[in-house]
């Protein structure tokens, strides 16, 4: 995987609230998702400080998104958990690794990671909402017996 756990789960969960703007409590996500909630809790808050998210207390409290979900970028959501340099460095683990001393994916390596930013700075949360939308009617389509 090319990110942490803790990145995959925020989008899943970035994903899965709702575009009205009601808020949704980090168990009930965590329960709808099957993650582990104490954790997803935790990748929730720091999206409240990267300022993806709004959180308040209380049983009417919860997380929301700060701004429409085809506003906020998948790349936003990796910076805000992995950092702004998370995709710099060797791929191979090569410390010295650079243009005078490249490794043997060194170039390969560039021409992915340049495909990668831009798709994350083109992909929003809004289109992963979509794309859950469609898994989800697929798999419905796949339930034996069921027409489509």
């Amino acid at each position: 995987m090319l990110f942490s756990t803790a990145t995959g789960y925020a989008l899943r969960a970035l994903a899965a609230l709702p575009e009205d703007g009601t808020f949704s409590l980090a168990k009930d996500l965590a329960s709808q998702l099957e993650l582990p909630g104490p954790y997803l809790a935790k990748i929730l808050q720091g999206l409240v400080q990267a300022d993806i998210l709004a959180s308040v207390r209380g049983p009417k409290g919860g997380f929301r998104l700060t701004r429409p979900s085809h506003r906020i970028t998948v790349g936003e959501v990796v910076i805000a958990l992995e950092g702004p340099h998370s995709l710099d460095g060797c791929i191979m683990g090569f410390p010295t690794c650079g243009g005078d001393d490249p490794c043997p994916l060194h170039d390969a390596w560039g021409v992915v990671k340049a495909q990668v930013v831009a798709s994350m700075t083109e992909a929003t949360i809004r289109d992963l909402q979509l794309m859950d939308i469609r898994h989800q009617k697929e798999a419905r389509d796949r339930i034996p017996g069921k027409k489509p």
